[in-house]
């Protein structure tokens, strides 16, 4: 391993002489020249970012999905009449009728997971719309998150969103023949209350979005998420799988 690398490096290095020796052939000539130089000099950064280990086309492709499903839970969701959806526990409307308390926006639990026909890529078809139906597929899985500070007894445990990215295939059980479990990724999504919603008496008024490399190669995310009931804090337990750190949103406690 340690060879390898050596010689790797080494290879990087003698091009970059490469290309450093252009430069100064070139120092005397046209500003046209010079340009050309930029250009290739410009090709040359990209092919030292891939080989020291750029991100993977794969990884833009879930990047991408991950900033679309958080563009549309961004966007307050809106009533028919324009007013703001909201959910509301019997202390919060108390508070309204009496004055002391405007609307707040919730976000949405998913609903049960019947089967693929009525419910597969529900989500992904209405909150993204355009996506390869190929390669994504989605599904909901119930009360999996660990919603510590939830104000009612029911929501102590939320439903989730799994988003799952197959490159090679999707397997039978969303609809595929893929049996390839090389490169996958996992988006999950679930709604939750803060401790500010906890003390105001309003559930699931945030929400988790955090994206996770298949390490087993398994197919499956096998990773414990949940946050803490002293502190609204998340806790992320990845088991096999590994979590991306950029790729991850937690409303503020």
């Amino acid at each position: 391993m340690k060879l390898y690398s050596y010689n790797k490096n080494a290879g990087i290095h003698r091009r970059f002489l490469f290309f450093r020796s252009l430069l100064k052939g070139c120092s005397s000539k046209k500003q046209g020249s010079i340009s050309v130089v930029l250009v290739t000099l410009s090709f040359f950064i990209m092919f030292v970012y891939n080989a020291c280990g750029g991100v993977s086309n794969h990884e833009k492709a879930v990047a991408d999905m991950f900033y679309a499903i958080k563009d549309h839970l961004d966007v307050p969701i809106q009533k028919e009449d324009g007013s703001k959806k909201i959910t509301l526990t019997s202390a919060l409307k108390d508070r309204m009728e009496a004055g002391k308390s405007k609307g707040v926006h919730t976000y949405l639990e998913p609903s049960e997971f019947k089967d693929w026909n009525t419910d597969g890529n529900r989500y992904l078809k209405e909150w993204v719309g355009n996506f390869d139906e190929t390669r994504w597929a989605q599904i909901t899985v119930e009360n999996i998150f660990a919603n510590g500070p939830a104000v009612a007894k029911e929501h102590k445990k939320t439903n989730a969103v799994l988003f799952g990215y197959f490159p090679h295939g999707l397997p039978f059980v969303f609809g595929g023949e893929g049996t390839n479990y090389e490169d996958v990724y996992w988006i999950f999504y679930a709604p939750l209350t803060t401790k500010a919603g906890e003390a105001k008496g309003i559930d699931k008024n945030g929400y988790h979005l955090s994206a996770y490399r298949d390490g087993d190669q398994n197919g499956a995310l096998g990773a414990f998420i949940g946050s803490r009931i002293a502190d609204g804090t998340l806790t992320v337990l990845p088991g096999d799988d590994e979590e991306i750190p950029e790729l991850k949103y937690t409303s503020m406690p």
